[in-house]
């Protein structure tokens, strides 16, 4: 801070220099030209008096010149900004420098400004009209980069209403008429500053640690229960920095916002799909669970007492009632509970509900279920054979 602010009274103190420089030589050059005119080039006398200006005119060309880059030099360490992100500050002083300075020189050469300026009025609407578009991305580009709204090194989402996608990537530069951005997909693309002024949401994803914060918007539909979806979405995330809610509820459509941090734009792409497969994966374990009854009955035997369903079907020539009594009494290790779901006429349908510890014994259970009711339905259909006997 310190190094800036020497810097800055150093280019104050420079520029007020060049500004007393000037007015010396200006001064200077009259009695120079008219002493090498006199002594040694007398035939050109007459035309002392256009030397003379075209002198004068150089050297407050030079020396403006040396002055608005000390000017922009001062404002740059005075506000402690970059080069880059004074663009639009820096192109406002050079152009009132600039102008400042042809007046000076026309002033030199007797030619009135306000003569200029009043005989230019039609020529000047008619080239505005001309250069409409070009003027609003200055015009634009000063403001945007003047407000800070866009610096080198944002990363943003940018929500136009000139183009329908939504766009996210980082500022690579801010030009006179465009602003670059490498998107998340890795291209450039160059993005009009008229467009960004007054037609466009800007989102920036900055947050204090210097990492970014993503939202991401995914639907899936509403036949299950979301709190249950948003469960198994944390148990395979386990990322502590994936973030899920239930956003929005639709008629047949829940929509979850997931936010993440990432670190750099290339990495996007890849975390996005990993919260769209975990969250499809979500939803889909939490579906494969549902069956006839009901989402909510097989939910809350699933979750809150770590019930599987399995669905068994078996011929009816073995009574449902026996079935169902062998299951309560002979399970052994296996913890089941039964019930007959439906009647046909030659089979019955039975679903078991199985305890399980967590989703890595669905299958063993499936399995080990499936076994048991194949014994349940022998031993007893068996001993209906050794009853006839």
């Amino acid at each position: 801070m310190l190094n800036n602010a020497r810097k800055s009274r150093g280019e104050l103190a420079k520029i007020i220099a060049e500004i007393i420089i000037g007015i010396i030589l200006a001064i200077l050059a009259g009695f120079v030209v008219d002493f090498i005119i006199t002594r040694f080039l007398p035939e050109y006398k007459g035309y002392e008096i256009y030397i003379n200006e075209g002198v004068r005119a150089v050297i407050v060309l030079i020396i403006g010149m040396m002055i608005t880059r000390s000017t922009l030099r001062f404002i740059e360490y005075r506000i402690k900004t970059s080069r880059k992100e004074l663009y639009g500050i820096s192109l406002i002083i050079r152009i009132i420098m600039y102008i400042i300075v042809i007046a000076i020189v026309l002033s030199i050469f007797h030619v009135s400004v306000t003569g200029i300026l009043a005989g230019s009025a039609v020529g000047g609407v008619i080239l505005g009209l001309a250069v409409q578009t070009v003027a609003s991305n200055l015009i634009a580009s000063i403001f945007v980069t003047s407000s800070r709204t866009l610096k080198y090194g944002d990363v943003v989402g940018i929500n136009s209403w000139v183009w329908s996608i939504d766009t996210t990537g980082k500022i690579i530069d801010v030009k006179t008429l465009f602003s670059k951005m490498l998107t998340k997909d890795n291209n450039v693309i160059s993005i009009p500053n008229s467009a960004l002024l007054g037609n466009s949401v800007i989102t920036e994803f900055k947050t204090e640690d210097s990492s970014y914060i993503y939202p991401l918007n995914i639907t899936t539909p509403s036949d299950v229960p979301a709190d249950k979806v948003i469960e198994n979405f944390k148990a395979m995330s386990n990322n502590n920095d994936m973030t899920i809610f239930l956003s929005a509820k639709g008629g047949t459509t829940n929509t979850y916002l997931i936010m993440f941090k990432f670190q750099d734009i290339n990495e996007l792409n890849k975390i996005i799909s990993i919260a769209n497969m975990n969250l499809d994966r979500a939803y889909w374990t939490v579906k494969s669970q549902a069956n006839v009854l009901g989402n909510n009955a097989i939910y809350e035997s699933i979750y809150e007492l770590n019930y599987y369903p399995v669905t068994v079907i078996l011929n009816s020539d073995v009574k449902s009632d026996e079935i169902l009594k062998y299951v309560s009494e002979n399970h052994g290790n296996l913890d089941l509970k039964g019930i007959l779901m439906s009647k046909s006429g030659s089979t019955n349908t039975y679903l078991i509900f199985a305890k399980i510890k967590g989703p890595e014994d669905i299958n063993s259970t499936i399995n080990a279920v499936n076994i048991f009711m194949e014994n349940a339905y022998n031993t007893l259909k068996a001993s209906q054979s050794n009853q006839g006997k």
